[in-house]
């Protein structure tokens, strides 16, 4: 079962020291792979924090979704159980 993260905690994290991205309700903690992505680590930065979908599907797969990002999927959008 994936973890309910807030889209107002996804929000904190959005520099190089933590860095998490929103795509299709799930949440990735992209800060290891800041340094790997291909566009570079400032595109990938200004994504960070936010849902980017709608970027996200622009440059990418579906295929980049399920190999690469799975792995970094730390938890889906939703309500925390502590509310």
């Amino acid at each position: 079962m994936s973890k309910a993260i807030t889209a107002q905690e996804v929000s904190q994290h959005k520099s190089a020291d933590s860095a998490w991205v929103i795509i299709d309700g799930n949440v990735y903690d992209v800060t290891e792979f800041l340094e790997d992505h291909p566009g570079g680590k400032k595109v990938l930065l200004k994504a960070c924090g936010t849902d980017s979908s709608e970027k996200f599907w622009q440059f990418h797969s579906k295929k980049v979704l399920e190999k690469t990002a799975k792995p970094m999927m730390i938890g889906t959008v939703g309500e925390s159980a502590n509310l």
